[in-house]
C-alpha cells in the first residue's frame, strides 16, 4: 500500500506542475495581449488560441487534483450527518460515492477517447495543430481522476 500512495503522490505532484505551467503560460499569453493591444502593435492570432487551450488543460488536470484531495463538487450533508450517528456506516456511504465517482471517470475517460479520436484530422484555427491536443485533456484529466478515485477506495482508512 506504501508503494501505491508513493505513485499516487508522485502523479498529484506531476499534475499539480503541469496545471502551474498552464496558469503561468495563460497569464503571460494575456498580458502580451493587452501589452500588444495598447501598445498599437499586432496582436498575433495564435496568442488567444493558446491561452484558451492552457486554461482547458489547467482546469481539467486541476479538477483532477480535486479528486485526490476529496474536494471536488460533491454534497456531503448526508455522510456528515451519517458519521455523526453511525461512523461505520458513512464510511460505507463513501465508499459507494467514490465507486460511482470512479465509474463516471471510465465512463468520461472512454468517451474522451472518442473525442480525441474525432478531432484528430480536425485543425485549429490559428496554430493549425490538430485538436487531437486540446481535447486530449479530457481523457488524460479523467484517467488521472479515476486512478485517484481507486486509490482513494483502495487506501480509504477503514476505522471509523
Amino acid at each position: 500500500m506504501h508503494a501505491l500512495r508513493v505513485i499516487v503522490d508522485t502523479i498529484e505532484t506531476g499534475l499539480r506542475i503541469v496545471a502551474a505551467l498552464c496558469l503561468g503560460g495563460m497569464f503571460l499569453l494575456l498580458v502580451a495581449q493587452v501589452v500588444l493591444r495598447f501598445t498599437g502593435g499586432g496582436i498575433p492570432v495564435f496568442t488567444e488560441e493558446m491561452a484558451r487551450y492552457a486554461m482547458i488543460w489547467m482546469a481539467l488536470v486541476a479538477s483532477a487534483v480535486a479528486v485526490r484531495e476529496a474536494s471536488h463538487i460533491r454534497i456531503d450533508l448526508v455522510p456528515t450527518i451519517l458519521g455523526a450517528l453511525a461512523p461505520r456506516a458513512r464510511l460505507v456511504l463513501e465508499a459507494v460515492i467514490d465507486t460511482l465517482a470512479l465509474g463516471l471517470f471510465i465512463v468520461l475517460l472512454w468517451q474522451g477517447l472518442d473525442m480525441v479520436e474525432f478531432a484528430r484530422p480536425q485543425r485549429s484555427e490559428g496554430l493549425r495543430i490538430s485538436l487531437a491536443y486540446p481535447y486530449a485533456a479530457v481523457p488524460f484529466a479523467f484517467g488521472a481522476a479515476a486512478l485517484f478515485a481507486l486509490a482513494r477506495l483502495i487506501l480509504r482508512d477503514r476505522t471509523p
